[in-house]
């Protein structure tokens, strides 16, 4: 007997057709309004609101101590942090106002050291767009305000987003004020409704002042403090060393520390300027600016190399819309091939008397130093590590103080590099010193280009 199976297909009533049909439109949104949110700037700085306080103030102490070292001036930084304001001043020579605009325009990315591979504090490219957006976001959607002092005028700013462009509405007032005329001074105020998130940051904000002048013996740093009932502490580290020993940010860039693709993105960044109305760079001017080419001979040798390039400008170099690989690979080797390779040293050391000088200062004695430098054996580029410690006499618990190109970390970064043999978790448990001995240890790395494993770049990866 044969079994006969019927499929049965299930099918939709039907529906009436509908009176009106809905004609979608394309809406178009503002990215800009990504600053103004709580995800997007805990991405951006890889942390949590409680911890903006820090940020702010490590993002003003990072662009002052570049601004002064770039025209070789020794800095003198002064922070001050009352109940309502992170106020921190410079000796620079001020910012501009085209800076400022920039600052201020949410649809772009401002930074000098982003496309270029050098020992720098930070390469993030919107520092200060955050800082001016942490406290409206804190706030929970209250005004924030951000005053700027330099070359003898006053910018407040101050943020209200319209949600209904989904765009943020800056206020910009700018007034002849000669309170500052050398340096400058940045005013962040803090809302009222988020004081207590002020409050609780201010004995850390003494340990990251306390930070920056142990990974910068050049500068002077002075820190005032005032909590709620109007108890003012007053701290100063006075500078070290009368001469900046370090690679500073107006040094030429090594050719040794790109990649293609590194110096195929700086020939692009340069192309795109020069679209928006910069000045047009000739493929030797492109040369000359790094270290070791400065030379007319050096650059006449890179080009007797790549002929075709003589007389050629970057924007020349762009085929099928984008800068040439095989031009740029080319340009690289014949670059590598009339320079040297940069020697740690040249990044620049701290030294073991001014860490010890430190670490006695915050009351630790017995103290060890220890230095490694190098190449790294996968690219090449130089790494000066320094590591110091000292026992305390006191109760307090073990003390961890990290840095990166002169910079303190806001927390440790050193947590996955065994491979390296820089995870500092490691070394500590080979020193066998735990959470609660009362010890300070200090570990500074500098290295021309790392990776991160996040946006805040607050987890080293590798060399």
């Amino acid at each position: 007997m044969t079994r006969t199976t019927t499929t049965k297909t299930c099918r939709p009533a039907p529906r009436p057709a509908p009176a009106l049909v809905l004609h979608r439109q394309t809406f178009h949104t503002s990215r800009s309004l990504e600053y103004f949110s709580e995800k997007e700037l805990t991405l951006q700085t890889g942390h949590e609101p409680d911890r903006w306080p820090e940020v702010i103030l490590k993002e003003l102490l990072d662009n002052a101590l570049d601004a002064c070292e770039t025209p070789g001036i020794l800095s003198e930084l002064d922070v001050r942090i009352t109940d309502d304001a992170i106020v921190v001043s410079d000796n620079g020579p001020g910012l501009t106002d085209d800076v400022v605009r920039g600052v201020i325009d949410f649809d772009v990315r401002i930074s000098s050291k982003d496309a270029y591979i050098s020992p720098t504090r930070g390469t993030q490219g919107n520092a200060l767009k955050t800082v001016i957006a942490m406290p409206y976001v804190v706030s929970g959607g209250d005004a924030g305000e951000v005053a700027i002092h330099a070359k003898g005028t006053r910018h407040d700013i101050r943020v209200v987003v319209d949600r209904i462009t989904q765009q943020p509405a800056l206020e910009h007032k700018v007034t002849r004020d000669g309170s500052v005329r050398t340096g400058t001074r940045v005013t962040v105020r803090w809302p009222d409704s988020a004081c207590s998130m002020l409050e609780a940051a201010k004995p850390r904000f003494l340990h990251l002042v306390e930070g920056y002048a142990l990974f910068n013996p050049h500068a002077t740093l002075t820190v005032r403090l005032r909590d709620l009932v109007g108890q003012v502490t007053e701290r100063t580290w006075i500078r070290t060393v009368e001469v900046c020993q370090k690679w500073v940010p107006s040094e030429p860039t090594s050719a040794h520390w790109y990649t293609v693709d590194q110096l195929r993105a700086l020939a692009a960044a340069y192309i795109a300027a020069e679209r928006n109305g910069a000045r047009p760079r000739t493929v030797r001017e492109f040369i000359s600016e790094f270290r070791g080419l400065s030379g007319s001979l050096k650059q006449k040798a890179v080009l007797a190399a790549l002929p075709a390039l003589a007389g050629v400008h970057l924007r020349d170099l762009v085929t099928d819309g984008d800068v040439d690989r095989a031009t740029i690979t080319a340009l690289l080797g014949a670059m590598q091939a009339e320079t040297r390779p940069v020697k740690p040293a040249a990044l620049g050391v701290l030294g073991e008397a001014h860490l010890t000088a430190w670490l006695q200062q915050a009351g630790a004695e017995t103290v060890t130093y220890r230095k490694t430098a190098g190449l790294d054996d996968a690219t090449g580029r130089p790494f000066v590590v320094e590591i110091a410690f000292g026992v305390r006499h006191d109760d307090g618990p073990l003390r961890l103080v990290t840095g990166i190109n002169w910079a303190p970390t806001l927390v440790n970064p050193f947590r996955a590099l065994n491979d390296y043999g820089l995870s500092l978790d490691g070394l500590l448990q080979r020193l066998y010193l735990r959470a609660e001995d009362p010890v300070t240890f200090v570990l500074h790395l500098a290295c021309p280009h790392l990776r991160y494993t996040d946006r805040g770049k607050s987890s080293l990866e590798a060399l």
